[in-house]
């Protein structure tokens, strides 16, 4: 039979060896290596070549998230499971982000870890509820403001996009050869279609919305 080979990256001793016990109940896994640091679980990631790690967020050395993303870097065919005692909307999603393909609550570790491995050794993704809402409210959250991006002329959308980047309108005019009251009156029309009272809102909204992932020209 061949086995799962795992590695686990968490800095509580007492939680890896509950981790090594509940994952070596089972015939088809084994734990290949432990660490305790962030820059250990690298090394090991490395050398001990595991199908899957398991990885704690908050290590001694640094963040877990850093230490996904430096394995990532190293092109290692490895599945990366986070297992957090923390699923805050924002700590999902730079999860999934940094590139792991499972999220598992610590709570919930001894219902839901085993069935977590066996998913992303298939080559799925695995989220506990928790955090999948988390991710479907995010998309949702998303589309409703591009929905409302869509109401907006392109000429608002470009003034808007360099108000949330902190130019002046002056600033603004130069870039698309507007005169500053021309680029006050597009920013007022784009927040009365948005009901945007407040010029501090127009960067929230530009975050929400996308905006600034589209390119200045």
């Amino acid at each position: 039979m061949t086995q799962i080979r795992l590695l686990l990256v968490d800095d509580h001793q007492m939680l890896r060896g509950g981790l090594r016990a509940l994952i070596e109940s089972e015939e088809d896994m084994i734990v290949v290596a432990e660490a305790g640091t962030a820059q250990e679980g690298i090394r090991q990631a490395a050398e001990s070549q595991p199908d899957i790690v398991i990885m704690d967020l908050g290590l001694p050395d640094g963040s877990g998230l850093d230490a996904i993303r430096k394995i990532r870097r190293l092109n290692l065919p490895v599945h990366i499971i986070v297992l957090s005692m923390h699923s805050g909307q924002e700590l999902v999603l730079e999860a999934i982000h940094a590139g792991c393909d499972g999220y598992v609550p610590k709570s919930t570790a001894h219902t839901d870890l085993l069935q977590a491995i066996r998913s992303v050794h298939q080559g799925k993704r695995y989220l506990h509820p928790e955090a999948a809402t988390i991710v479907i409210d995010k998309l949702l959250e998303k589309q409703a403001n591009a929905q409302l991006l869509e109401n907006l002329s392109e000429r608002e959308q470009e003034v808007l996009r360099w108000c949330a980047m902190g130019f002046t309108s002056r600033e603004i005019g130069e870039q698309l050869s507007l005169s500053p009251k021309t680029v006050d009156t597009y920013r007022t029309r784009a927040m009365e279609k948005l009901k945007i009272e407040h010029r501090s809102q127009i960067v929230q909204f530009a975050l929400r919305a996308g905006l600034l992932d589209k390119t200045v020209q």
